[in-house]
């Protein structure tokens, strides 16, 4: 786990600690994606990291909100914003798929970690994001 719960908190974040748990594992994972497991062996992890942690496990917890509050938390549904009829008044909201929300959260997510992770290194000394291969990898 790169950020315990506690450290969260401290850090301001308001989630409980299941809905942290869930995303934190879900964050966990994008980050050693493009990592490319760097940070799997290592025992402490750099502030950065804690920092794009707590980024990223507050843009799964939007990404959610806004997925279940529209009825489509799987994905499938086409629309994560409805428009709405009144008495005559019509009122139509900025439509945006739930792919295109995904997508978005996607490209903020490679983002994050490229601005927090550049040129950070784990224990071994390796930097994060680096695509090279390093011996022994």
């Amino acid at each position: 786990m790169y950020l315990t719960y506690e450290e969260y908190q401290n850090m301001g974040g308001t989630l409980d600690e299941t809905t942290f748990n869930d995303l934190e594992f879900e964050a966990e994972a994008i980050v050693n994606w493009y990592t490319f497991n760097r940070l799997k062996n290592d025992s402490v992890f750099p502030e950065e990291l804690k920092r794009l942690m707590k980024y990223l496990i507050g843009l799964a917890y939007s990404q959610n909100g806004i997925l279940n509050a529209s009825g489509s938390g799987d994905g499938t549904s086409e629309k994560a914003i409805a428009s709405q009829s009144n008495d005559g008044v019509s009122i139509s909201y900025n439509v945006l798929s739930a792919k295109d929300l995904m997508e978005s959260v996607k490209m903020q997510s490679e983002q994050a970690i490229k601005m927090y992770l550049q040129n950070v290194m784990n224990e071994a000394g390796r930097k994060l994001l680096y695509r090279g291969l390093y011996p022994g990898e």
